[in-house]
C-alpha cells in the first residue's frame, strides 16, 4: 500500500471536517479549546493495577488520556488510522478508548507512527506516544513431555524475533528460532535438567507469552508403560509394552521406554475397534490432588503422546472419562482427519515424531459447562469404573463412513493436565 497516499487522503478528510465545523465554532467553545494530553493510562480490570500511567500501550489495549480540551473531539487517529471512540467515555478531562488492532505499527512514516492525533473544528493536536503490536500468545505445544535435546514448536500469534525462552525452573534454552514472516511459530530445543513443571515462557521483540503451565507435568501421568501402571483390561489390546526406539533417529521427540500401539496390523475393519481401559481410580486421584475442584472443565483435561505411522485415513480416538452410559457420553473426541463431518486429510500434517494430543474436558457435552468436582463426581458414579483411550473404526452419525484402517498410531504418557493459559504482563514487578 502507498502509505503516503493513504495517509495524505487521511489528512484532506481532516481538513474538510474542519471546515465544516468551523461555522459552529463561535456557538459551540469545545471546538476552539486546544487540546493537551498530560498522561496515558492503560485500564485493565484484570490487573491488580487497574489503572496505570504508562508509556507504551499495544493493539486491542484500552487507554485513558489525562489533559483537557477532549470535549467536542471529532476524530481520532491512531498511528494514521481511524479509531472509534464512544463520547459517553469523554470528559473535558479524561477520555477513554480502545486501541483498533486494525492500527499499523511497521513500515509507517516517521511523522505518523507513535503518534495519537486528536481532531476538532480547525484544531488538530498530535501527541507522541508508542504503540507497540499485540502481545505474542501460544496456543499449542507440539510436545509438552519432550527430552532434553529434542526440538519441540510452540505455536501461535505474534512470535517474531525471539530472543529468549525459559524453562519450568526458569531454565534457559541455549537454541531457538522464530517465524519472523508471519510470527506464527517458535522451535526451540528442550534444555538439561528441566524437572519442574509449569509454562515455557516466550520473549520476542512483541513482548512475552506463557504456554498452559503443563510442559512436564508428571505429577498428573496415570499410565506410562513404566514406572506409571494403572492398567485394567483391553479389548484387542493388552498392557504388554513395545520398546523399540521411534523414531530411531533426527533430534525431534522419540518414544519414551514403553508405549503400545493401536491398529498395529495396519487393518483394523470398518465397525471395528480397540479398547485400553484404565482403572478410572487413578484419574480421579490424580486429579483432586493438584487442581482445586472449582476450575472450570475448560481449564483442564486429558493429554497423551502419539506417534502415526502411515496415512490416517479412518478412526477416530476416543477417550472415555466415564464408563457405562453409552458410547457418546463422558467422552473427548480425536479426529485429526475429520472437519465438519467430512474426510479432510490435509487437516492433519504428520511430523513423523512423536506430538501432543490435548483434550479438554469441556469437549465432552456432559462436561461443557460442569468444573473438575463434576468431572470427579462423574467417574465416581459411572457404571464401570474405567477410563481410557480406545481406537475406533465404527460409523459415527453424520461424520464419515468408514473404510480399514491402515495407520498404525502409537501412544504413550497418558496424562491429567491444567490448561489455563497464564496471563503475561509487561509490568511483572508492579503486578507484584
Amino acid at each position: 500500500m502507498n502509505y503516503t497516499i493513504k495517509y495524505l487522503g487521511k489528512y484532506l478528510g481532516a481538513i474538510a471536517l474542519c471546515l465544516i465545523f468551523a461555522s459552529c465554532s463561535e456557538e459551540n467553545p469545545d471546538l476552539t479549546t486546544p487540546f493537551k494530553i498530560d498522561k496515558v493510562y492503560l485500564e485493565n480490570a484484570q490487573s491488580s493495577v487497574p489503572d496505570r500511567e504508562v508509556e507504551f500501550a499495544r493493539l486491542g489495549q484500552v487507554i485513558r488520556l489525562e489533559g483537557s480540551g477532549f470535549s467536542g473531539l471529532q476524530q481520532l487517529l491512531v498511528n494514521g488510522e481511524d479509531v472509534y471512540f464512544n463520547p459517553v467515555f469523554i470528559s473535558n478531562n479524561s477520555m477513554v478508548f480502545q486501541i483498533s488492532r486494525d492500527v499499523p505499527t511497521m513500515d509507517l512514516p516517521e511523522d505518523i507512527k507513535n503518534t495519537i492525533c486528536l481532531i476538532k473544528g480547525d484544531i488538530r493536536y498530535v501527541y507522541n506516544f508508542e504503540i507497540r503490536a499485540a502481545a505474542p500468545s501460544i496456543t499449542s505445544v507440539s510436545h509438552t513431555m519432550a527430552q532434553a535435546g529434542e526440538t519441540i514448536t510452540l505455536t501461535g500469534s505474534g512470535l517474531y524475533g525471539v530472543s529468549d525462552v525459559i524453562f519450568p525452573g526458569n531454565i534457559h534454552a541455549a537454541e531457538f528460532s522464530s517465524d519472523n514472516e508471519e510470527g506464527k511459530w517458535c522451535n526451540v530445543v528442550v534444555p538439561a535438567d528441566v524437572v519442574e513443571s509449569g509454562s515455557i515462557t516466550f520473549i520476542g521483540v512483541n513482548g512475552g507469552a506463557y504456554t498452559a503451565p503443563n510442559f512436564n507435568y508428571k505429577e498428573g501421568l496415570i499410565h506410562n508403560f513404566d514406572d506409571i501402571q494403572n492398567y485394567s483390561w483391553g479389548s484387542n489390546i493388552d498392557n504388554e509394552a513395545e520398546t523399540a526406539l521411534v523414531p530411531a533417529s533426527g533430534n525431534l521427540p522419540k518414544s519414551q521406554g514403553g508405549y503400545q500401539i493401536f491398529n498395529a496390523s495396519g487393518n483394523t475393519a470398518a465397525s471395528a475397534d480397540q479398547r485400553f481401559w484404565l482403572n478410572s481410580a487413578a484419574i480421579s486421584g490424580t486429579i483432586t490432588n493438584y487442581i482445586p475442584g472449582s476450575t472450570s472443565a475448560a481449564d483442564c483435561g486429558i493429554q497423551f503422546d502419539i506417534y502415526i505411522e502411515g496415512e490416517w485415513n479412518s478412526g477416530i480416538i476416543r477417550f472415555v472419562v466415564a464408563d457405562g452410559s453409552g458410547s457418546n457420553r463422558y467422552c473427548m473426541i480425536y479426529q485429526p482427519v475429520y472437519v465438519s463431518g467430512k474426510y479432510s486429510p490435509e487437516a492433519l500434517v504428520n511430523p513423523g515424531c512423536w506430538f501432543t494430543v490435548t483434550l479438554p474436558f469441556s469437549l465432552s457435552d456432559d462436561y461443557k459447562d460442569a468444573v473438575l468436582d463434576d468431572v470427579v463426581a462423574s467417574i465416581s458414579a459411572a457404571g464401570y469404573k474405567q477410563s481410557g483411550p480406545w481406537f475406533e473404526n465404527s460409523g459415527i452419525t453424520d461424520v464419515f463412513d468408514p473404510v480399514v484402517a491402515t495407520q498404525k498410531i502409537y501412544f504413550d504418557n497418558i496424562r491429567f493436565v491444567p490448561l489455563a493459559v497464564p496471563e503475561y504482563s509487561d509490568f511483572p514487578d508492579n503486578e507484584e
